[in-house]
């Protein structure tokens, strides 16, 4: 995927102050516009010096929530989720126009072998909103387990007048699930990946009106079945006669199910504009969280490649499992790694930084 400074750069090249205020304007005819000052506090945020797309969402997260009780409040949270999806539809773009680039680079990481050969499993923890972990597992036939069951659901891909043409399978993780902690990875001695992914992803979707989550099973575990089911559920399962005007579906892909009820996937980077009320995806997001707290606590040591280390939440579960043992150890590879994070300096006895590229990391296990 591709490096946070150019994702910056293309979300800022298209979405500045001028283009905002155009398609605001563009809502307003359709109903769906905001008013100017909601529009120029969007601004302020855009036009800082230091703009990055994850602090962005921060930022405008705790400017809704300042705001809920204000009239403008739903102002404020339809705006937090469509940039959600601006960002979430960056990433997917990516993931699937450059198919080609990332599938010939994938050898580069083959000291991932080794790595997941002596740690049975190889738990991953990610931030990140993409497939990459699963296409490497994928091209190096290495077990990758997300935590979700083994249940399956069937979701039909129709052509008009609602002809099935295809079917998309999804792995099921129920809300009980997750509130439980029960979550089938692979037990120790098993191998393969334990891939967590803390703050949702590209191919996990919440369903329908319920709080259960599913994820994205590809006819094969190679990587074109992965990145062809990805372009599935964006583009194969929407069905225009439930949304005749774009605009008014933020963060959701509407479809019809086997019994022909209207069914809708959201999307799980962050919570659908349709449901201001509900409080679960910030939960889901913290049982997360919990659950990395919980399993970093049965290790000795952890290595963040390619991590900013700027997720303040990710940062304070990191800072008490180092000090919570002077045996812990953390290893922070980057290539222009300089210091240690303000946040863990108390710590940094403990740290040790790589000034690596993440394929010349992993080299060392060849």
């Amino acid at each position: 995927m591709p490096l946070r400074d150019e994702l910056n750069a293309e979300i800022v090249a298209w979405l500045n102050p001028t283009s905002l205020r155009k398609i605001n304007s563009a809502w307003r005819a359709r109903g769906f516009g905001h008013p100017d000052q909601v529009i120029n506090d969007l601004v302020r945020v855009l036009e800082s010096s230091d703009f990055d797309y994850e602090s962005l969402l921060r930022q405008w997260e705790a400017q809704y929530i300042a705001g809920a009780g204000d009239a403008r409040g739903p102002s404020y949270h339809s705006l937090y989720a469509w940039l959600a999806q601006v960002v979430s539809l960056a990433l997917y773009r990516r993931q699937v126009s450059h198919r080609n680039v990332f599938q010939d680079g994938l050898s580069y990481f083959a000291g991932l072998v080794p790595l997941v050969r002596d740690n049975a499993p190889l738990w991953i923890f990610s931030v990140n909103h993409d497939v990459v972990v699963e296409c490497l597992a994928a091209h190096f036939g290495i077990p990758v387990n997300c935590g979700f069951s083994s249940r399956t659901i069937t979701i039909p891909c129709r052509k008009s007048p609602g002809t099935i043409v295809a079917e998309l399978h999804a792995n099921v993780l129920s809300e009980a699930e997750l509130a439980n902690a029960a979550l089938p990875f692979f037990r120790p001695g098993a191998p393969g990946i334990n891939l967590l992914k803390i703050h949702g992803a590209l191919d996990v979707f919440a369903f329908g009106d319920s709080h259960d989550l599913l994820k994205l099973k590809p006819e094969t575990q190679t990587f074109d079945a992965i990145i062809d089911a990805l372009q599935i559920a964006n583009e194969g399962l929407l069905d225009p006669s439930l949304c005749p005007d774009p605009l008014s579906v933020t963060n959701q892909i509407p479809f019809i199910d086997q019994n022909g009820e209207r069914r809708v996937l959201r999307r799980t980077l962050m919570a659908s504009a349709a449901r201001l009320s509900d409080p679960y995806p910030q939960l889901m997001q913290r049982r997360f969280l919990e659950y990395f707290r919980a399993n970093l606590e049965q290790m000795d040591q952890l290595v963040a490649i390619g991590c900013s280390m700027g997720d303040a939440e990710v940062n304070e579960i990191i800072q008490d499992w180092l000090a919570s043992s002077s045996h812990h150890r953390l290893e922070i590879v980057a290539p222009r790694i300089e210091q240690v994070p303000p946040a863990l300096e108390p710590l940094s006895s403990q740290i040790t930084l790589t000034p690596s590229s993440t394929t010349t990391y992993l080299e060392r296990f060849g």
